[in-house]
């Protein structure tokens, strides 16, 4: 649930504000409805020594620049929706494995109170060259030092990069 329903979904009674831990409970039939963030996967991405980043076209963060990925759908493998995000968004086929994941994190996504899981995993280019599509406006490969240059959406990109980038094996 992103946003607290008014009425409950189940017997169609009023409902409360949420409560103290986000959650709402129908006064009625005493149904619970929970506020949870939801899941997103992140790519970073490394070749030679350098993460590929996109700019957004889109709102939220519109203009800044973000790791390739996206939303989770109902019942997809983090793995398998990070692979199919990043196919939408640039055209690549990458490898991921669950062990492979670098940082997950909590953060708000736009002015709504709408929270997100990200789960940021390193990834090896397997086929392709990034080409912006979907909502993608551009790609852009950094070092280290050039992501004090750019302005990222999430501060959590900015820590897997670094994580990536660091790692002996650059993933």
């Amino acid at each position: 649930m992103t946003k607290p329903f008014r009425f409950c979904p189940s017997c169609s009674s009023g409902l409360p504000g949420r409560g103290e831990e986000g959650t709402i409970v129908c006064p009625n039939c005493r149904r619970h409805w929970y506020y949870n963030p939801s899941p997103a996967t992140g790519a970073v991405i490394v070749r030679d020594g350098r993460a590929l980043v996109c700019r957004r076209a889109f709102e939220p963060e519109a203009g800044k620049y973000d790791l390739p990925g996206g939303f989770l759908r109902v019942g997809e493998h983090p793995v398998d929706g990070l692979k199919r995000e990043v196919s939408e968004e640039l055209g690549l086929e990458i490898d991921v494995e669950t062990s492979d994941l670098v940082l997950f994190a909590t953060h708000t996504y736009g002015d709504d109170d709408t929270w997100n899981l990200s789960l940021c995993f390193g990834a090896r280019l397997v086929s392709g060259e990034p080409t912006p599509a979907d909502d993608v406006a551009e790609v852009r490969w950094v070092t280290l030092t050039e992501l004090d240059d750019i302005e990222l959406a999430w501060a959590h990109d900015r820590e897997a990069i670094e994580r990536a980038l660091s790692t002996p094996s650059g993933r």
